[in-house]
């Protein structure tokens, strides 16, 4: 009996741990595809929510392609005062400013990648492990521990979210929905580990 018990609790565990996508199918799909459905804009502004640390922040966040092919994400509130100021490089990435209640190394850290994954920074599709589960295709990005898919509607056409994950569980969605102006009108950022996320609007202009 306490051998039985011991056998139901390991393969409790053990299905616990089990990878979020372990049943996830290849697929034929071409990679470029998803090369086709990076966001592709000049300059877009969203009406934006962000809580954070514990704070609630809104206003407007601004992404802008500069002269110099880089690319600038700036989030303010409605009066013009910058909560940060992000660049965006095939180089690498830049902080131009950022308020201090924000200019932690762990946030930093995870804004910069959270709209890294939005704007397809540096991605090179070709690398991507292309799998799919009912009416979605999978575009796996592997580093380390971590995993990145970014799923797209069956006949590829849509980019419909983006995940990010440990071998174990799930750490981040992105849901995206409709688009203009070569990005998805409204984009919901929802870490699952801990308290953070982003709410955008597209604004009209």
């Amino acid at each position: 009996m306490r051998n039985l018990l011991l056998i139901s609790i390991c393969c409790f565990l053990l299905g616990c741990f089990q990878s979020p996508y372990q049943n996830l199918q290849a697929s034929s799909e071409n990679s470029s595809c998803l090369g086709n459905l990076k966001p592709n804009f000049t300059s877009v502004l969203y009406m934006a929510h962000v809580n954070v640390v514990g704070k609630h922040l809104s206003g407007l966040l601004l992404f802008k392609k500069m002269p110099d092919n880089t690319t600038r994400v700036v989030f303010s509130n409605e009066m013009g005062v910058k909560f940060f100021d992000f660049e965006y490089a095939e180089s690498g990435f830049k902080v131009i400013h950022c308020i201090k209640h924000l200019d932690r190394k762990a946030v930093i850290k995870q804004l910069k990648k959270d709209i890294g994954l939005v704007i397809m920074h540096n991605i090179d599709v070709s690398t991507a492990k292309i799998l799919h589960k009912d009416n979605q295709n999978y575009f796996g990005f592997f580093s380390g521990r971590e995993q990145t898919y970014y799923l797209t509607n069956k006949t590829c056409t849509q980019l419909i979210g983006i995940e990010n994950a440990s071998k174990k569980q799930k750490k981040l969605i992105i849901n995206l929905t409709d688009y203009k102006g070569g990005m998805a009108d409204s984009i919901y950022i929802a870490h699952q580990t801990f308290e953070f996320n982003i709410s955008l609007k597209q604004l009209e202009r």
